[in-house]
């Protein structure tokens, strides 16, 4: 017992370490400013942004190497975009290693010692993996159904006769966040020189919406051949309203494949919890047989793969 123990805090440990120094280098104090100094740019003087963003922008892509962006990726930690994280990176952290270390105590004494690492340290990198890519998909969800509202003040603005990069430059100030700091960004990008389609590219790869890479491309399109730009922005705005409408009903479509999937995972504990009332030697096979034991982890992990699969297929059908 007392070795078990020992195992689970060294484990907990070699974690902590490996997460906290992969994340700590994303976090010294590079976001808050970079967010201060989006917020300035929508108030006023252009080269006076230009000057301020610059330096920030330079710093971010240069601070990480190839392993440690490798690493970030894995699990799905974006240096980047600060404000996706709703949750503080260290309770991710602490939350990967609780589950580490439940995995650990799970896995010592039926598992041999090198798989009960391989075991532990892959549930510490998928619960982090899981839980950040949840921040991560919520905010790229909230910035999709924001599309809309971006391009109508975007056709406004143009319709008006102010120029793009101003255009650009109102949708930072009046929409409400996320698509707030997003706009905030290309427009400081723009102020440095960085062509409005590759501002909105890098937006669509940062933030996963491909209707903002549809929108660099007429951009784009629309400056090699002319014609009218509200109209095209109108007609684009026209089809991304019904993109995020359809998206909408197919998630209302959903929901009955998630109520089921809910009571697949229901009803395995219910129908226990009835046997254990009726017929309770049924259970002890699984509580203090270590055969049981090992069959009953088995089957929680295979219910925890079978429910994510199928939370996957619905989510891959609802953007199809």
């Amino acid at each position: 017992m007392r070795r078990d123990l020992l195992l689970i805090i060294l484990v907990a440990l070699l974690l902590l370490c490996v997460l906290l120094a992969c994340l700590a280098l994303t976090q010294s104090g590079d976001g808050r400013a970079l967010r201060a100094r989006l917020r300035d740019l929508g108030s006023g003087n252009a080269e006076a942004d230009a000057r301020v963003v610059l330096p920030s922008i330079r710093v971010a892509r240069s601070r990480h190497g190839h392993a440690s962006l490798r690493l970030l990726r894995l699990i799905r930690f974006d240096p980047e975009m600060p404000q996706a994280r709703s949750m503080p990176w260290p309770l991710v952290a602490l939350m990967a290693l609780g589950m580490a270390a439940v995995v650990h105590a799970m896995a010592s004494g039926r598992l041999s010692q090198p798989l009960t690492w391989l075991a532990t340290v892959a549930a510490g990198i998928m619960a982090a993996r899981f839980l950040f890519g949840m921040q991560l998909a919520r905010y790229s969800e909230a910035v999709f159904q924001q599309i809309p509202d971006a391009l109508g003040l975007m056709v406004r603005a143009i319709r008006a006769g102010l120029p793009l990069a101003e255009a650009l430059r109102g949708v930072a100030r009046e929409i409400s966040s996320p698509t707030r700091e997003e706009f905030a960004r290309v427009a400081g990008e723009m102020a440095i020189g960085r062509p409005v389609e590759d501002a909105l590219v890098s937006l669509s790869r940062r933030t996963g919406v491909t209707e903002y890479a549809f929108l660099a491309v007429t951009l784009g399109l629309q400056s090699q051949t002319g014609g009218s730009l509200a109209e095209t922005l109108d007609n684009l705005a026209d089809l991304v309203r019904k993109r995020v409408a359809m998206a909408k009903r197919a998630r209302a479509l959903a929901a009955e494949a998630n109520m089921q999937a809910g009571l697949l995972v229901i009803l395995p504990f219910l129908a226990a919890g009835a046997m254990a009332m009726i017929q309770p030697f049924y259970i002890e096979t699984f509580t203090q047989n270590p055969t049981g034991q090992t069959m009953a982890v088995v089957g929680l992990v295979m219910m925890a793969m079978g429910l994510i699969m199928i939370r996957w297929l619905i989510r891959q059908a609802g953007r199809g």
